[in-house]
């Protein structure tokens, strides 16, 4: 929610490179962050019920949660992002990644209904370019859809719903930023 509140509407689309590979370096930093109070400091798990918490426990979980909403705010003023902390930083993203491909409920569009507007996509937070899928009578494959139907809420009734069926996904149609000399939004693939 706290990321919602930035001042940036529309997302200036993906940034592309070595941005790729952030929620996989984020994801190994987390796993190091959880492994350090263990290795480092001989952490043996959580009380036993006639034992209280120790306060070291909460000030390291409370420390950690406050360390990734200032990067969240952080790269969101940076990249012009209210997502960019799920784009490039979460990793949580890396697992979501994974099963998301299975998922049986995905966004699906009625080609016949489509008018290409393109409205859908850009109030997309995810920068998914869901015309294209409808165009390809595709539901939307992509691993980076979250299901917050903010696509459907602007399309007219019946253009695009929630739908059940089984395909892989990871067929990732993204809206990416252009190189900052030219401006404007470039297709990923």
């Amino acid at each position: 929610m706290i990321l919602d509140l930035l001042p940036f509407g529309r997302s200036p689309g993906r940034m592309q490179g070595k941005w790729k590979l952030s929620p996989f370096v984020a994801f190994a930093v987390t796993l190091g962050i959880a492994a350090l109070p263990c290795l480092v400091f001989g952490y043996r798990g959580m009380p036993t019920l006639h034992n209280s918490p120790r306060p070291s426990e909460l000030y390291w979980i409370l420390t950690i949660n406050i360390l990734y909403y200032l990067t969240g705010i952080y790269l969101g003023f940076v990249l012009k992002d209210n997502r960019a902390f799920c784009k490039y930083v979460c990793p949580t993203t890396v697992l979501l990644k994974a099963t998301s491909r299975f998922s049986s409920v995905k966004i699906a569009g009625s080609k016949d209904q489509c008018n290409a507007c393109g409205a859908c996509a850009e109030v997309c937070p995810m920068d998914i370019l869901i015309p294209d899928y409808v165009k390809l009578g595709q539901r939307v494959l992509s691993t980076e859809c979250i299901l917050c139907r903010t696509c459907v809420s602007v399309c007219p009734p019946n253009v695009l719903r929630f739908s059940f069926g089984f395909d892989l996904g990871n067929h990732g149609l993204l809206a990416g930023r252009k190189p900052e000399a030219t401006g404007g939004i470039v297709r990923l693939r």
